[in-house]
């Protein structure tokens, strides 16, 4: 009977220690995801496997006003329907992830992307510094590091990002090779708030209903990621009152968009659309990423593919 009770005695120890540093629902929820973005333009290059007489720099960039919009499409290899829900917390804070009323959160935002797209990759190295709540000064921690709380050494809120695509050679920054999502497609957003606890946000249609059942209200916009063309702004609905027929709309013209994707007079320019965050991260942190790529310029190796 000794024996059991003493063995017992670390894995208490344990557990107790697990408590300490477990991370919070909210924080688990945040990161690891996709981000989606405000479109902004791209470097585009030949890939390497391209048979280009050119010899071009990260720097400078093909001119694709030749290029046709099926060529541009056709170098677009993926398709996917990617949904993001942020949760704005009363606290300021703001998560990334799935979504669930809460009591504590003061409004939502749900993103649905259609894109066409190819991925590239960025390098970036991050550095996190925190204040040291005995002394005071500020200190690099490892990026992964859970929240801090009133068991942890570091000040709760005091985290501060660095973000840099150039390489800073020291050990207070951490390396990441960023997942980017070039390409072009559409943009459906619900903009949330006055949720009630009967409320239903687990997708536009049911975003719609719970609408018009008076459990939530807000807004909603669609718009084109590297799309223009007369057909396509003619497609765009003009709502901005988030209902039931509004959602149907958007869907609607979503579908209607896509089928207009490889028509002629359609414009076709591939841009950044959205990234993927392989770490934790708030608004903060995300925001400091997404301004130093935007900055940094991403370069699109272009596949080349020939259209018969």
């Amino acid at each position: 009977m000794m024996k059991r009770i003493c063995s017992c005695i670390p894995l208490l120890l344990l557990a107790s220690c697990g408590l300490l540093v477990k991370q919070s629902p909210a924080e688990k929820l945040s990161g690891y995801t996709y981000i989606p973005v405000d479109p902004f333009s791209v470097t585009t290059n030949p890939e390497e496997s391209c048979n280009n007489p050119q010899r071009l720099t990260a720097a400078e960039s093909v001119d694709t006003a030749n290029v046709s919009s099926q060529a541009l499409l056709a170098s677009l290899p993926d398709n996917a329907v990617r949904t993001t829900v942020e949760t704005f917390f009363l606290d300021g804070s703001v998560t990334y992830g799935p979504a669930k009323i809460s009591s504590k959160a003061d409004s939502y935002r749900m993103t649905v992307d259609y894109i066409n797209a190819d991925t590239t990759n960025v390098d970036i190295w991050i550095k996190r510094e925190a204040q040291v709540y005995a002394t005071g000064e500020r200190k690099a921690i490892n990026l992964f590091m859970p929240v801090h709380d009133k068991y942890s050494e570091y000040l709760i809120g005091s985290d501060v990002y660095t973000v840099t695509s150039e390489n800073p050679y020291s050990i207070d920054y951490q390396y990441f090779s960023l997942p980017v999502y070039v390409g072009i497609g559409l943009r459906a957003t619900a903009d949330i708030n006055g949720v009630d606890s009967g409320a239903n946000i687990s997708g536009l249609g049911a975003i719609g209903v719970s609408a018009e059942s008076k459990d939530l209200k807000g807004s909603l916009t669609v718009q084109t990621l590297g799309v223009n063309g007369q057909a396509i702004a003619a497609a765009l609905p003009i709502q901005s009152e988030l209902n039931r027929t509004t959602a149907q709309n958007a869907i609607t013209s979503v579908a209607s968009i896509k089928a207009l994707l490889y028509e002629e007079g359609t414009i076709v320019q591939p841009r950044v659309v959205g990234i993927y965050l392989p770490f934790p991260g708030g608004k903060a942190l995300i925001n400091s990423v997404i301004s130093e790529i935007s900055r940094a310029k991403v370069v699109w190796k272009r596949p080349c593919v020939v259209l018969e």
